[in-house]
C-alpha cells in the first residue's frame, strides 16, 4: 500500500473546485460585479453623443453578446467646488471681449461619470440607445385597436420580468420606499435610474408601479382606476415629502404615452428636472383624473401619440392609416421616433 495523500479527498476537493468554478461563470452572466474593469472593451460603435450623454455598443474579448454602455456625466455637487476648480486646466476655444469659451480638463476622480451597462443588450437596447430622427404624428382609436394592441399583446412577458421582480421583492427591495401590497390599489414607490445621485432632491426621479398587471397603459385606465390613481399620488407625494423634504408643489407627477414598457407606472420628478416631459408624450395624473371623471372611458377614444418600437409596426401602422376613410392627417401636436417615418408617408 501507498504512503501518499488519499486519492478520495482529493477528488472531492477537486469536484468542489470545478463546480465553483462553473457556478462562478454561470453567475456572472447574471450578476454584476462591484467593480468591472473596460480596459480589454472592444468598441464597435457609438450610438448616440450628445451634450451630456453617450452611448457605445461593443464586446468584450472571448464573449459575443453584445454591451451597451451608457455614460452620463454626474450632476456637480456643491462641496466639490473648489476641489473641481483647483483639478481642472482650461483651454481655450474661443474669446470674445471679457468672454471666453473653454475646455476644461479634469484630473484624479473628479472626471467620473455615471456609467449604465446592459449586457447581453438586445438590438431593441441598442435601438432605444441611439440617435434618432422625430416626427409628429396621431393615434387615432381605430389604429390603436387594430395596431397598437396587438403589437403590445405580441411582446413576451419576459420582457418585463424585470417589473415583476420589483413587485415580487426578489430584485431591487433595499430601493423600495413605499410598498402599498393591495392587489388592486397597491403599488411600490422607488427611486428611478435615472436619479443618480438622491442627495440631490432638486433631481428628483421616483417611479412607482402598480401592482394590476391588467393595466397595460393609459389606454386601460377607466373610471374605477380613479381611487387607485389618487391614492398612488396622495401616498407618493407624502413619502416623498417625509423621506426628501420635498414639497408636493415641486413634484411633477404623470405618466408617458407610448411608455418605454408596457406595464402602467407613474413617474415623480422635481419640477426642475426636465427629463421626460416633452409635451405630446408627458400626461399629468391631474389630468388623467380629470379627464377620466367626465367620461369613464374617455382614454379609449382619445386620440394620442404612438411610438411604434419598430420598422414592421411603423409600415403596418401607415397602411392602417391610408385604409381608414375617417382618418385625419397627423395633427402637430405629438413628436414619434424616426422609426415612425414610413406611416406619416
Amino acid at each position: 500500500m501507498g504512503t501518499g495523500v488519499p486519492t478520495a479527498p482529493i477528488i472531492a476537493a477537486a469536484v468542489c473546485i470545478v463546480a465553483s468554478c462553473v457556478y462562478f461563470l454561470q453567475s456572472r452572466r447574471h450578476k454584476r460585479p462591484s467593480a468591472v474593469d473596460l480596459s480589454t472593451f472592444q468598441l464597435e460603435d457609438i450610438t448616440k453623443a450628445m451634450d451630456s450623454e453617450m452611448c457605445v455598443v461593443g464586446t468584450f474579448p472571448g464573449n459575443p453578446d453584445k454591451v451597451l454602455l451608457v455614460l452620463q456625466k454626474q450632476k456637480f455637487g456643491r462641496g466639490d467646488a473648489l476641489r473641481l476648480i483647483r483639478s481642472m486646466t482650461l483651454r481655450r476655444m474661443h474669446e470674445n471681449d471679457v468672454y471666453s469659451n473653454h475646455i476644461g480638463v479634469l484630473s484624479g476622480d473628479n472626471d467620473a461619470l455615471r456609467v449604465t451597462m446592459i449586457y447581453p443588450a438586445t438590438a431593441a437596447h441598442i435601438a432605444k440607445h441611439s440617435e434618432q430622427s422625430f416626427y409628429m404624428a396621431e393615434e387615432t382609436a381605430a389604429i390603436y385597436n387594430n395596431i397598437t394592441l396587438p403589437y403590445i399583446e405580441s411582446i413576451p412577458s419576459a420582457k418585463i420580468q424585470w417589473v415583476y421582480n420589483i413587485l415580487d421583492g426578489t430584485s431591487e427591495a433595499e430601493k423600495i420606499i413605499l410598498d402599498d401590497s393591495d392587489p388592486t390599489h397597491g403599488f411600490v414607490l422607488l427611486p428611478d435610474t435615472k436619479w443618480s445621485a438622491p442627495y440631490h432632491v432638486e433631481s428628483l426621479y421616483c417611479l412607482a408601479i402598480v401592482r394590476d398587471r391588467s393595466i397595460r397603459s393609459v389606454r386601460d385606465l377607466r373610471a374605477p382606476h380613479v381611487p387607485m390613481l389618487e391614492s398612488l399620488r396622495a401616498k407618493g407625494l407624502a413619502v416623498i415629502r417625509e423621506k426628501y423634504g420635498v414639497a408636493a408643489s415641486s413634484v411633477r407627477c404623470f405618466v408617458h404615452y407610448q411608455p418605454s414598457y408596457y406595464h402602467f407606472h407613474v413617474h415623480f420628478t422635481h419640477v426642475k428636472v426636465a427629463c421626460g416631459i416633452s409635451v405630446g408624450k408627458a400626461i399629468l395624473i391631474q389630468d388623467i383624473l380629470h379627464n377620466l371623471s367626465m367620461h369613464s372611458d374617455y382614454y379609449v377614444h382619445a386620440q394620442r401619440l404612438l411610438r411604434p418600437c419598430d420598422a414592421v409596426v411603423s409600415r403596418r401602422v401607415g397602411a392602417a392609416r391610408r385604409a381608414l376613410p375617417s382618418a385625419r392627417p397627423a395633427q402637430r401636436t405629438c413628436v414619434v421616433s424616426g422609426r415612425f417615418l414610413d406611416a406619416v408617408a
